[in-house]
């Protein structure tokens, strides 16, 4: 087992042990993602093994790093209302990068651990471009009726 696994499994055990889940913990339901600087979406459904294993492996890693500190890790069923505006939502789980609440790149499942890490280096990258502009350089979400 390697170190960043190892330690992210301790984290979501001290997660778990603090709060009875790491959702519960982190005060996500509060997250605006219209309104949020940056934030990581990750969108699954209840009962998803592949949502689970992300849970266990990187979760609480991502979290406690400093990329998590630029753009906090949110999770969202696919059927909640704040997610509604991102088209194509099809496997569990969807990673959607958001600035400002425009998509700047999205990671579509979870191939595991390693993959994981290799993919969201890019959507940081394009996250502090996009902050770094002053916006999310793609078209803004339709507004809310």
């Amino acid at each position: 087992m390697s170190l960043r696994r190892l330690l992210s499994a301790i984290l979501v055990m001290l997660a778990v042990a603090a709060s009875g889940s790491p959702a519960a913990q982190s005060g996500e339901p509060d997250t605006d993602l219209a309104r949020a600087r940056a934030v990581l979406v990750m969108i699954g459904d209840p009962g998803c093994p592949y949502c689970a294993r992300f849970e266990r492996e990187v979760a609480p890693g991502y979290t406690a790093s400093e990329d998590g500190k630029l753009a906090p890790l949110v999770r969202r069923d696919r059927h909640d209302a704040d997610v509604a505006f991102l088209p194509r939502i099809v496997y569990s789980p969807t990673f959607v990068m958001l600035v400002r609440g425009r998509e700047v790149g999205r990671i579509v499942g979870y191939g595991g651990a390693d993959l994981f890490w290799m993919q969201v280096e890019r959507l940081l990258a394009d996250a502090r471009a996009a902050l770094a502009r002053g916006d999310s350089g793609v078209s803004a979400p339709p507004a809310s009726r």
